[in-house]
């Protein structure tokens, strides 16, 4: 593992003020807010199975940033580019930036690479854990906004919740975020039951 100092919040708040704009261009459900939770839950999921908290919160800030505008194959591999620009932008070490562009490459399945480091791992499930529960259920809806997806039926809310959603449990790293999970989990469920019941 990578050895660095604890994160300086100055150095963090130059990164995040960086970003700023990048993701004022991105869908509401996958914006500077969501990046910022995606580090709070990695920085929790840390404290509990350990790693490494500056690549850990900063690999969270950044994960997102080459969404829509992918000039790669994938938004993570396009995030990962943008990131280490950025990064070394802020005077980080070349060997801290390979191990944040590595976690985010593989913080989504699309481009079917595996997470190879506790890092990579805990931003995969702390970006999971942001798309459960209460929160979760509020970044469906963004979601099913900007793509003008239904409730219900064909390319809608529910089945990119039953398709995608309902597997993240089984695709989790640590322990940890899958204690965290089922609760958060079971309240989705319960609320797509009493939505069900009323309409």
């Amino acid at each position: 593992m990578t050895e660095v100092v604890p994160e300086e919040p100055a150095k963090l708040a130059e990164v995040v003020r960086a970003v700023q704009g990048l993701y004022a261009r991105k869908d509401r459900a996958h914006d500077l807010d969501h990046a910022l939770r995606v580090r709070a839950w990695g920085l929790k999921l840390a404290a509990e199975e350990g790693g490494n908290d500056v690549i850990i919160e900063l690999a969270a800030v950044l994960h997102d940033i080459g969404r829509e505008s992918a000039i790669e194959k994938t938004h993570a591999a396009s995030s990962a580019g943008l990131a280490a620009t950025i990064l070394q932008k802020c005077g980080y070490a070349p060997d801290v930036i390979a191990a944040i562009k590595a976690a985010i490459v593989c913080h989504s399945r699309e481009a079917g690479q595996e997470p190879g480091s506790l890092e990579a791992q805990i931003l995969y499930d702390a970006d999971k854990l942001d798309f459960v529960g209460p929160v979760g259920i509020a970044r469906l809806f963004i979601l099913a906004g900007t793509r003008g997806w239904p409730l219900w039926g064909e390319n809608s809310a529910e089945q990119f919740y039953r398709e995608r959603i309902c597997h993240y449990r089984e695709h989790l790293f640590t322990a940890a975020a899958r204690r965290y999970f089922d609760p958060l989990f079971a309240y989705m469920e319960d609320y797509w039951a009493a939505l069900k019941d009323q309409t």
